[in-house]
Formats: structure tokens, C-alpha cells, sequence
């Protein structure tokens, strides 16, 4: 099954975990989408076939529908979950809206936390830029995040941390403005980040992407009666870079 899976992966992409109902945990890369926003943009998405936004899956000719369960900002890396049958994509889209899931993201960004463990609530409202999204703090949804820190160190004149972020809901580029709004902004954020930092960093060390990724995914959802869990975990894809950033910025 997923032999046949993979051949309509984005070549970057990987699958990193499965069970035997047919749900798969996906590592995507940074400035891929997680589904086509037109039909031009099929070459650059998760998957390489058509997508349904009626269905939310991907039509994979010969193999069926691929049901997508989670979404990551395109510039953003990490794990996405998908169900290879309409029974296990319902049971864990309920799983989402009941609160049964967990999910832990790595982000680098520029400053020390106040608290090195917090948590922050807002209500976002959602703008439109153009054809883009930008959220702001206001009467919109409510919004959490439960922020960790891990570890701090100086580079390009300022100080950068590392911080474990847990969203407890699943808002519109919730981390970023979180981040942002805590004067925390995540390094080569173009939207809600610090531009000038990111020009000095982006200088030094030559490296255009955001520093968000989903390391972690945890759910338990229940499909004909019974019970199940499911765990997946994701190396940080930026974490070389990181230890060789640090070891150039503190020789």
C-alpha cells in the first residue's frame, strides 16, 4: 500500500509513521504546500495529483482518495497527517474537534523569553493583504499556546532561544503572531517577523527559510467502536544548521 503511496509524494517529502487503519504521518518540507491553492500548483504540492477542496484529498489515479487531515503554512516543515480511507479521516477529524490531539513545534526566534514557561491567549482576526492572509489580535477566535523555552544563545548581536511551542488550538498562523506579539519573533519570518534581523541573518549565514517546524503529533481517535492511538515524531530538519550556527556564532 505504501509503496504505492509513495510514488505520488512529493520527491521531499517522507512518510515517517502508519498504522493499520490506514493513517500516515508526513514530514513536509518548508515551501511546500500542503495542498495545491490552483491547479498550477499541483508541482509543488504534498502530493503530485489533483486535489479535491469538496473532499479535502488528493485524487490519486489508480490508488484512491488521500485524505488530508492537518495543514502546515507552506514555509513551515514538520509532520502532516493524512487518511488512506474516508472511516479513519472522519474518526480523526473528530478527534481534531474534540481536543484529543497533541502537537509540539520547534521554532528558533530572536530574543529571551520573560517567562521560560508561559502560556498566551489572544482572539485573531483574519485580514486580507492583497490575496494573502495576515492575522492580527482582536474579537476574532480564540486563540492558546503553551510556550517552553530550551535554550538561548548570542549570534548576529542579539540574543536567539529555542522554544518548544504547544498550540492548543488551530488557528491562522497562530504561532507566528503569538511569537510576535510576545516579542519573540521566529527567525525569516517575512510576515509577522523582525525584517531587519532577518536581513543580518540572512547575511551571515545564508539561509532564506522560516524556523518553524512540527515535531510532534499525538492523537487518540476511535474508528467502529474501538480505540486507538497514534504518536509520531520528526526530526528537526533544521537541526544541523543549528548546531553548526551556534558553533560558528560562539567559536
Amino acid at each position: 500500500m505504501f509503496s504505492g503511496l509513495r510514488k505520488f509524494l512529493h520527491k521531499n517529502a517522507s512518510i515517517v509513521q502508519n498504522d493499520g487503519n490506514g493513517l500516515v504521518a508526513i514530514e513536509k518540507p518548508c515551501n511546500i504546500l500542503s495542498h495545491p491553492n490552483t491547479k498550477r500548483g499541483e508541482s509543488n504540492a504534498l502530493f503530485m495529483c489533483p486535489y479535491d477542496f469538496k473532499e479535502q484529498a488528493y485524487l490519486c489515479e489508480g490508488f484512491g482518495k488521500v485524505y488530508l487531515l492537518n495543514r502546515l503554512d507552506s514555509p513551515v516543515s514538520g509532520l502532516i497527517l493524512i487518511g488512506l480511507t474516508s472511516k479513519v479521516a472522519e474518526a480523526v477529524r473528530i478527534a481534531f474537534a474534540n481536543g484529543k490531539t497533541s502537537k509540539q513545534y520547534v521554532a528558533l526566534v530572536k530574543g529571551y523569553p520573560r517567562y521560560k514557561n508561559a502560556t498566551w491567549r489572544s482572539r485573531l482576526d483574519k485580514n486580507f493583504v492583497g490575496k494573502s492572509i495576515k492575522m492580527s489580535l482582536g474579537s476574532g477566535l480564540f486563540a492558546e499556546t503553551k510556550c517552553h523555552w530550551s535554550e538561548s544563545f548570542r549570534a548576529c548581536g542579539v540574543t536567539l532561544s529555542i522554544v518548544n511551542l504547544f498550540p492548543t488550538t488551530g488557528r491562522t498562523h497562530q504561532l507566528r503572531v503569538h511569537c510576535s506579539q510576545n516579542s519573540l519573533p521566529i527567525a525569516g519570518d517575512e510576515t509577522y517577523g523582525d525584517s531587519r534581523f532577518n536581513a543580518v541573518f540572512r547575511k551571515n549565514f545564508e539561509n532564506y527559510r522560516l524556523f518553524l517546524h512540527s515535531q510532534k503529533i499525538s492523537l487518540a481517535y476511535i474508528l467502529e467502536g474501538k480505540s486507538f492511538t497514534f504518536h509520531a515524531d520528526s526530526m528537526v530538519d533544521f537541526a544541523e544548521f543549528l548546531k553548526n550556527f551556534k558553533e560558528k556564532s560562539n567559536p
